[in-house]
């Protein structure tokens, strides 16, 4: 066995899910190899740690940090409170922007229609659309020219 193949198997070596055979082999290469037997027991060491870490109640730098979310719905709900006593809700300004906005996008579609145009995009689609009219009409023809004939 290769060390690459054992590094990739160490953790199902650990936890004891590996074949009996494979097993053998990997605690073989392991005995025999130095470099093996470190990363098995940092790895053994690590996992030490995780389980230290699991079983331990929540600890870290945050955990004593204020519970903000009261605060902040609070004055939510008094910045809300306060702009429906002033009735100026943003409704009016909301339809002038609105009706600006469009104007606005009309503008701009008219703009870009222009340019199109003065570069020639729309010919091709123009020639294309002659082009599939022609054939259209020439099945049509066909399609009822055969059926008049009978």
């Amino acid at each position: 066995m290769k060390c690459d193949a054992v590094m990739d198997w160490l953790p199902h070596y650990i936890e004891g899910l590996l074949s009996p055979e494979a097993e053998r082999e990997m605690t073989r290469h392991i005995g025999a190899c130095p470099a093996c037997a470190r990363w098995l027991e940092e790895a053994r060491a690590m996992e030490e740690i995780w389980k230290e870490a699991d079983g331990a109640p929540e600890a870290g730098p945050f955990t004593d940090s204020p519970d903000l979310v009261p605060r902040v719905m609070a004055e939510i709900e008094r910045l809300e409170s306060a702009r429906q006593s002033d009735n100026a809700g943003p409704a009016a300004s909301r339809r002038r922007s609105a009706r600006r906005t469009s104007w606005v996008h009309y503008g701009l579609a008219a703009c870009l229609t222009f340019v199109l145009v003065q570069y020639g995009v729309f010919e091709q689609l123009a020639y294309g659309l002659t082009e599939i009219n022609g054939h259209m009409s020439n099945s049509v023809t066909a399609l009822l020219g055969a059926q008049g004939n009978r």
